[in-house]
């Protein structure tokens, strides 16, 4: 059995955070379905994700149950299965995107019943030797990983803790050295792509994070408009814009190339707009 070479030293997640610490920045991040809508299509999106200011990506695997999820990231998870997406081609995708970033964290976002018909212990290690950096389950709670949390430390894969209002501190902490990386604040109660918070409301949600917990606080759910980023970044170490933004990248696709100039430099315009703004 091959180790990961990733030790708590090195973790792509630290890196990045310690970076923008010393930038006084905070992260952005963003997210994509793999394979939507074709293997070539979400390599050439991930590396122009970067080329623009992003600072982490979240990789959905395809899956046809995406109970967290609202509309938009539902259309992405059956676009990604249509075009052969699953599990499997995400980590291939993950590997192809490691062969020219070997920098940009990478953390998987999708539902347990993917990894467990893989087993957790074939996909920490082929996570690990695709370059992830962290998992994020919606449907697994702590309480009941403590086996998918043993094999991804023997990896030293993150998994991502995840905060909302419908929960208590103990349902997203842990003495686990596996859960870190970051912790994902849900300020809203309700699925992607719903109602946005206050910034009040955000705020609030952030302190209370911070009480309970000493990882960097990332804010997701419901962030629209590069001001509302901007606004949540005051708040929060990093924002994760998702909806949003698939939202305006299917509209300007529209049926043209996915990896033709017009459509990636659209692309690169959109994520620039959120990452002046959150910089400001």
């Amino acid at each position: 059995m091959t180790q990961s070479t990733t030790t708590p030293k090195t973790r792509r997640i630290d890196v990045m955070f310690n970076r923008l610490k010393v930038e006084d920045r905070s992260a952005f991040v963003t997210y994509t379905v793999a394979n939507d809508p074709t293997f070539e299509a979400s390599l050439a999106l991930m590396h122009k994700f970067v080329a623009s200011g992003i600072d982490l990506i979240e990789i959905g695997h395809p899956f046809s149950d995406p109970i967290l999820d609202g509309a938009t990231i539902q259309k992405a998870n059956i676009r990604g299965l249509a075009s052969g997406g699953n599990l499997d081609r995400t980590l291939d995708l993950c590997a192809a995107f490691r062969q020219t970033d070997p920098v940009t964290p990478l953390v998987l976002m999708g539902y347990a019943n993917p990894l467990a018909v893989m087993g957790y212990e074939r996909f920490a290690q082929r996570a690990a030797a695709a370059g992830v950096d962290g998992l994020i389950a919606g449907d697994f709670p702590l309480r009941e990983a403590g086996d998918l949390l043993d094999a991804l430390g023997r990896y030293g894969i993150f998994m991502i803790p995840m905060a909302a209002p419908t929960l208590e501190a103990k349902d997203f902490t842990s003495e686990h050295p596996t859960v870190g990386g970051f912790l994902y604040c849900i300020p809203v109660v309700g699925p992607t792509g719903g109602p946005s918070a206050s910034i009040e409301a955000i705020a609030a949600g952030v302190a209370e994070c911070r009480e309970v917990s000493t990882l960097p606080v990332m804010v997701g759910f419901g962030v629209k408009t590069p001001q509302m980023a901007a606004d949540v970044g005051r708040v929060a170490d990093g924002v994760i814009v998702a909806t949003a933004l698939i939202d305006m990248f299917q509209e300007k696709l529209n049926g043209d190339d996915p990896q033709g100039s017009d459509y990636l430099d659209y692309v690169a315009d959109q994520i620039n707009q959120f990452r002046m703004a959150i910089d400001t």
